[in-house]
């Protein structure tokens, strides 16, 4: 792919975001919603206008995992309440580890059960309920944010969802290398690898972070370089986990921004605006990009040959939604979190969309996998009902529990 093909990608990505805010100043459906519509629309325009658009299935996780979540992950964890994310740790963690394996677990019993097919075993079922489970509430929050909502309930969405993410891949990479036969299954084993990787990565994301700190203290104190150097954290966090070190890049990310933004005391008030102000622009151009992928890589194949697939998945998930963060909450009650107030749980549960990584994750499948195209319609159906049923009606419920 040619460099004037990649820029007239760019410049068509990024008309289209531009067609969907004209389009929700008169419309009021979710942004992320008119984007990825626009972009299945755009999709069909392909062929009679012999546009390449350089995304093949061996490089979509890649562009995904690589390209646009280290921006929005580094964003949402630089931007985060961290009084609050202190505050509400256990909670989060706890909807983040055993809400995501209860969720998972339910709902791989129902897809099994449910399709009840030879051709999708028990493990292809365990990689479903793992990727369908990562929450992505990127429309929710905005929405939060609109409507003015407690920033307790922000922090609890998106807190669970940052490491609800980095939960869901260090799972998912596990339970493929046993469906591929590279691991042999074992619990044990598989409870070993995920504390390497996943604390691998909270140690190395903090370690980054921390350091970037101190030598963020020995140039000039301008927001421009403090970009820059954010820009390198965020990448190079990644990099070195996932390349190098071999334990989770999305969580060094993570814990990469946390430690800096709590160990960089040298950044002014008004600095510390203007770098948060950058990077939420940053996320909102990472945003555009993943919606608008999502809605190119969409085929009409899959809904009408895996539609019951689909609706069994989008049914169990909501039961597994339900009855995770229930039982969270209960427990956090009863043991180290906080107490939260009742209304929140039904906001939780329904603001629990799916998007960025869950596509990464079911396009990343390896084709020789006989049940790959099962996972990733399911996983699609999955994520268009979270945005097209569930973003919709999210602030309406809000309203009705006086949020």
């Amino acid at each position: 792919m040619s460099l004037i093909d990649i820029i007239t990608t760019i410049l068509i990505f990024c008309s289209l975001g531009l067609v969907g805010l004209l389009i929700c100043r008169r419309v009021p459906i979710p942004y992320s919603l008119t984007l990825v519509i626009l972009g299945f629309g755009v999709s069909f325009l392909t062929e009679p206008l012999s546009w390449d658009t350089g995304i093949r299935a061996s490089n979509f996780q890649d562009l995904m995992l690589y390209g646009l979540l280290p921006i929005l992950i580094f964003e949402a964890a630089f931007g985060i309440n961290s009084s609050l994310l202190r505050k509400y740790l256990p909670n989060t963690l706890t909807l983040a580890t055993l809400g995501l394996m209860i969720s998972s677990l339910i709902t791989a019993v129902v897809l099994f059960y449910g399709v009840g097919h030879s051709g999708f075993p028990f493990i292809a079922a365990l990689l479903t309920g793992v990727v369908v489970s990562a929450t992505d509430p990127v429309a929710v929050v905005n929405q939060l944010k609109a409507l003015k909502a407690p920033e307790e309930l922000n922090v609890l969405i998106e807190g669970e969802s940052l490491f609800n993410d980095a939960t869901a891949i260090v799972l998912f990479v596990i339970l493929l290398n046993v469906a591929l036969g590279t691991t042999e299954p074992s619990v044990g084993a598989a409870i070993i690898r995920f504390g390497i990787v996943f604390f691998g990565g909270v140690l190395v994301g903090a370690l980054l972070g921390f350091i970037t700190a101190k030598i963020s203290r020995w140039i000039e104190q301008a927001t421009s370089h403090f970009i820059f150097i954010t820009l390198l954290l965020a990448y190079g966090s990644f990099y070195i986990s996932e390349h190098l070190l071999h334990v989770s890049g999305i969580v060094a990310i993570m814990f990469a921004a946390i430690s800096f933004k709590h160990f960089s005391t040298n950044i002014s008030y008004n600095q510390h605006r203007e770098l948060h102000d950058v990077w939420h622009s940053l996320g909102f151009i990472a945003n555009v990009f993943v919606f608008v992928l999502l809605g190119l890589v969409i085929t009409l194949n899959m809904f009408s040959e895996r539609w019951l697939a689909m609706v069994l998945a989008i049914g169990a998930t909501l039961v597994a939604r339900i009855i995770a963060v229930y039982f969270s909450n209960v427990l956090n009650h009863f043991t180290i979190g906080e107490s939260v107030d009742s209304r929140y749980a039904p906001i939780m549960v329904w603001g629990g969309l799916r998007g960025a990584v869950t596509i990464a994750l079911v396009l990343s499948l390896p084709t020789d996998l006989p049940y790959w195209w099962t996972i990733q319609s399911i996983g699609f159906g999955v994520v268009l009902f979270t945005l097209v049923v569930q973003a919709t009606t999210n602030p309406w419920l809000m309203k009705r529990l006086g949020i």
